[in-house]
């Protein structure tokens, strides 16, 4: 069994095999749900506004966190919806230049705020990881600005913006919820 190998030949504890398992079984989850959603996008010819997508997202969420959800289908359901609403819907709209920039000033100051909201699994994160969380967020989202700035509009950029709207609404939901739980 891989338990006992690893504590015999490496001296792991149990409750460092369990991290490990965690880990791994977080990484499986992840990757089968992005397969599954590529699949869709890939047969609705939006495969390449998935990945801008997934860049996008995987950046800022890494750094801000937002809503983690308990089971595998409600995580790939709303995944799919961030997703869906990101790519085939919202990337439809085309506002005025000025205001993409408003909304975006409006993002990096609601993430600058309330990130990072992490996982009941992870620890808390200590005063120096938070800071680091918020600068790595304002600096995101400020170096998208400065990209839809430079670079003319086209799909991939309005949809990695409206990822970033996304991506907000939800950390703002996931505060809500964390405060519904702390009290």
């Amino acid at each position: 069994m891989m338990k006992d190998y690893l504590q015999a030949n490496f001296g792991y504890t149990d409750y460092q095999i369990e991290q490990i398992r965690y880990t791994l079984l977080s990484i499986l989850s992840e990757i089968s749900k992005l397969f599954i959603m590529g699949l869709f996008f890939a047969k609705t010819h939006h495969i390449s506004q998935y990945f801008v997508a997934i860049i996008v997202l995987l950046i800022l969420r890494t750094c801000t966190g937002g809503l983690h959800l308990k089971h595998y289908l409600s995580c790939l359901l709303v995944s799919f919806l961030i997703f869906y609403l990101g790519i085939c819907q919202l990337s439809n709209i085309a506002l005025p230049r000025q205001v993409y920039f408003i909304l975006l000033l409006v993002c990096v100051i609601i993430n600058y705020l309330y990130a990072p909201v992490v996982s009941i699994y992870r620890p808390i994160p200590n005063g120096i990881r938070i800071k680091k969380s918020k600068r790595q967020a304002f600096a995101m989202i400020t170096l998208y600005a400065v990209i839809m700035f430079i670079v003319p509009s086209n799909q991939y950029i309005i949809t990695g913006f409206w990822i970033i709207q996304l991506q907000t609404l939800q950390l703002i939901a996931a505060k809500i919820q964390k405060r519904r739980c702390n009290s």
